[in-house]
């Protein structure tokens, strides 16, 4: 009965995420898409006239809006749109609202993000990981709509939470690519019974979301 159970709210979840109504995201060089959920939150500022006649390559890590026009859900102590120590430079990134586990604080943000690894000066660079990540452990490879990626598993963590996930990178058309699932948590102590936990069926409908975009993610030349 318990498996039955818990096989029909992964059903009940898989179904919602399918029904959730889609929008497309495309890099502005026109290089690459995915489809994510409209629930989710577009983290980077939209390019304006004058961007555009900027080439993507000529944009960092630091083409962020400022702290003020950051929305909730993109901020944290930790880096949200960009993997600790990948130094890499973010091209979409989008969260999920905060706002629906607010009486959760356990839940800080968590987001996709493509961000082109521009430190990587070569294949074997680029594939064994980035020096400065805090917690790297390899996880293999996989293949997205085609193409194969390495797998890491990487992270942070400070005194009051951390942030982790799997992160994806490949190289395609001269550049090193990384997508990642990052998801940042609040490690603080409550008095028992004062705020709601953070279960597994609210990571099922977070992890749900990122990862369709992980999934749709495909390169168009």
């Amino acid at each position: 009965m318990k498996a039955l159970i818990a096989f029909l709210v992964c059903g009940l979840a898989t179904w919602g995420y399918a029904q959730t109504p889609l929008k497309t995201f495309t890099s502005s060089d026109g290089l690459f898409r995915f489809s994510y959920s409209d629930v989710l939150i577009d983290c980077l500022p939209q390019p304006t006239a004058a961007d555009s006649a900027t080439p993507a390559t000529s944009k960092t890590s630091t083409d962020h809006p400022s702290a003020l026009s950051i929305p909730a859900a993109c901020a944290s102590q930790g880096a949200t749109c960009d993997g600790p120590g990948s130094e890499g430079a973010s091209v979409a990134c989008f969260a999920y609202p905060k706002e629906r586990f607010k009486d959760k604080p356990s839940f800080v943000a968590a987001t996709f993000y493509v961000s082109e690894i521009e430190s990587a000066k070569n294949k074997k660079i680029c594939m064994d990981g980035s020096p400065d990540w805090f917690v790297i452990n390899s996880k293999g490879v996989t293949t997205i709509n085609h193409v194969t990626f390495k797998i890491f598993e990487i992270g942070d963590n400070w005194m009051s939470g951390g942030q982790s996930g799997p992160a994806y990178r490949t190289f395609h058309n001269g550049k090193w690519y990384e997508l990642r699932i990052q998801t940042v948590r609040s490690r603080a102590e409550y008095d028992p019974g004062t705020v709601k936990e953070f279960s597994k069926e609210d990571w099922s409908e977070v992890e749900g979301r990122l990862r369709n975009a992980l999934n749709s993610f495909v390169f168009l030349k």
